[in-house]
């Protein structure tokens, strides 16, 4: 090891001053067009977040196609009931219905309980940006 000072590995290339995890950076300090590439920068993540967050969300909705499919052959193609049909594969097929059901009500109540979250950010967010511009 030697005993010369540490450097930092690279000379700090933005505006910002301070740490860079801070939650409130100081940007005041930064060019319009720098503001604008932060932004970008910002709604760009948000979207591909949501995106994933909607794409797991499609193979849960799918599933509902999949019930559909599932009981259509209980049915005749005039849509009722053969005359003839097995009572265990009713039964298990109702079985199956209430699970699926059971479990599209916990991923609603997931998602709402998520929406509620998100709804108390950005109320939080706008209450913070109204707040910094009337100080302005």
């Amino acid at each position: 090891m030697s005993d010369e000072p540490t450097s930092p590995l690279r000379a700090t290339i933005g505006a910002i001053t301070g740490k860079p995890v801070t939650t409130h950076p100081d940007l005041d300090k930064l060019t319009p067009y720098q503001r604008g590439l932060r932004e970008a920068v910002i709604r760009e993540f948000k979207a591909k977040k949501m995106r994933k967050f909607v794409e797991r969300q499609v193979e849960h909705i799918n599933m509902r196609i999949q019930v559909g499919e599932g009981i259509r052959f209980l049915f005749d193609e005039h849509g009722r009931p053969p005359a003839n049909a097995p009572l265990e594969d009713i039964v298990w097929q109702r079985q199956q219905v209430e699970y699926q059901i059971k479990w599209f009500e916990a991923v609603l109540a997931e998602l709402q309980g998520t929406l509620v979250r998100i709804k108390e950010i950005e109320d939080q967010a706008l209450d913070y940006l109204s707040e910094g511009q009337a100080a302005e």
